[in-house]
Order: C-alpha cells, then structure tokens, then sequence
C-alpha cells in the first residue's frame, strides 16, 4: 500500500500541470477560431462593428456594385472611427459590401 500511496501523491502535481496546460491550449485554440471565424465573415465583421454607429438601411438601399466606390465608402467611415476595422478588414468589407447578393444577406427584409 505504501508504494501505490507514494505513486499516486507523484502523479497528482504532473496530472495538474498536465491539465493546466491542456486547459490554456483548448483556451488560446478556441480564442483563434472565433478570431479567424470572424476574419472569413464579413457579414459578421459588418454586423458587429458597422452596426455600432449606423444601421443597414442606408446600405441596403444602395445600388451600386462598384468595388472601388464601396472601398472608398467603407474607408471613408473608417476616418470617422478607425479603430473599427483594420486596413485588410477594410478591404473584405468592401468587396463583400460590393457584392449584391451578400450585401442583401445583411438587410432588414432578409
């Protein structure tokens, strides 16, 4: 009984540790992906940080689909608060924003 008594109180410190490291891991993998879920969601990258200063109406309303006029728009706003999105997000925005189909995924009536 002594030696299994002796065994287990070694295994205690090194199965906590282990179960720290496996805790941090899981924690700092699930954080990347809901980064990188994001990243590859515009539509999700608009409705959290466009939304917080204006609503869709405007942009559902608009009919163009020229990238370069979304770019400007989106990076005009940008001025206005550039702390919402990165110069990359900028880009995805627009190009997302530029696409009728997938800006319509973002208006009141769908």
């Amino acid at each position: 009984m002594n030696f299994v008594g002796n065994l287990s109180s070694q295994a205690a410190p090194w199965a906590c540790r282990y179960s720290r490291r496996l805790t941090l891991l899981t924690a700092t993998a699930l954080l990347f992906l809901v980064c990188f879920a994001q990243a590859g969601d515009p539509g999700a990258l608009i409705k959290e940080r466009c939304l917080e200063c204006h609503g869709m109406d405007k942009t559902c309303a608009v009919t163009t689909d020229d990238p370069q006029w979304w770019n400007e728009t989106v990076l005009r706003m940008v001025e206005y608060k550039s702390e919402v999105l990165a110069e990359d997000e900028a880009g995805t925005v627009s190009l997302f924003l530029a696409d009728a189909k997938k800006r319509a995924t973002l208006c009141p009536a769908n």
